[in-house]
């Protein structure tokens, strides 16, 4: 089950790069949050998680790290920004140490400032002011959803399905208010979509939403942030994959040796910890 998150993502991240080019980035987030939290949300089940610790991830995990990473997404080509997607991995395991949740120990700390040197190695080389923004935009959609699996770790019990839909119904009407307030262009957007948009929309609220959530926040309930997150080392190879496929995204030589590099950053990061790591820590 934790092989199918990261595959479902990497699918998402690649289909919002031209579904973006009909909706604007933030108001799509909002269509995708309503139709996950219609598919997910069911009042009559109760909550268990803080309502403080539920609006907190919403936020932070929810709508400011979709619209800042779809907004990303838009700037730049989609392998660069499955790579620098992997800058969440480290962010969610500071997250929850800082929380309480997990260990740290010299290993990880190096392996967090190897995969964020990969980052680095990746944000340095834009080709244009607009893809720096797009890169940053994303290295800050991380950092907020890296805090919010940290916070979501720390304090749910509900189900994988109920938390993603109460987020999302959060989430969504964030999302509307902040598209109508920075974004343009809604109205023509809906009028204008084609069969091939709204399939997008539906393959990323279904897919990458619905069904990728749902699995991921049961698997976080259940398990460490460290056992987890290996698997999203996954999805890399999967977006690169299908953006040579699909898009005809052929990265760059460089750009694939910072790829590389937030790889092994994060296998030290997410190994599991010898008998020597543990009696350290």
């Amino acid at each position: 089950m934790a092989t199918l998150p990261p595959a479902l993502w990497a699918i998402a991240y690649t289909i919002a790069k031209p579904a973006m080019q009909t909706f604007p980035p933030m108001f799509l987030m909002a269509i995708i949050y309503a139709v996950t939290a219609l598919a997910l949300y069911r009042p009559s089940v109760g909550r268990n998680t803080p309502l403080w610790a539920l609006i907190a991830a919403a936020t932070l995990g929810g709508s400011l790290q979709s619209a800042l990473i779809f907004c990303g997404i838009s700037l730049v080509p989609s392998t660069m920004a499955v790579l620098t997607v992997q800058s969440q991995v480290p962010f969610a395991v500071l997250a929850a140490w800082a929380i309480g949740q997990e260990r740290m120990n010299g290993r990880r700390l190096g392996g967090i400032a190897l995969s964020l040197a990969g980052v680095a190695l990746v944000v340095g080389m834009p080709a244009s002011v607009g893809e720096f923004r797009g890169l940053l935009l994303i290295v800050l959609g991380t950092l907020c959803w890296g805090v919010a699996q940290g916070i979501i770790r720390a304090t749910s019990t509900d189900s994988g399905r109920q938390l993603m839909g109460m987020m999302s119904a959060i989430a969504a009407p964030q999302l509307l208010a902040m598209s109508f307030l920075l974004e343009t262009g809604q109205r023509q957007s809906l009028s204008s979509a084609g069969l091939y948009d709204w399939t997008g929309v539906a393959v990323l609220a279904l897919g990458g939403f619905v069904a990728a959530y749902s699995i991921w926040y049961g698997l976080l309930r259940r398990y460490r942030i460290d056992q987890v997150a290996p698997f999203a080392l996954l999805m890399p190879v999967t977006g690169v994959l299908i953006a040579f496929l699909f898009l005809n995204e052929r990265p760059s030589p460089a750009v694939l040796a910072g790829g590389a590099v937030i790889l092994i950053g994060l296998g030290l990061v997410v190994r599991a910890p010898t008998k020597t790591d543990l009696q350290a820590a």
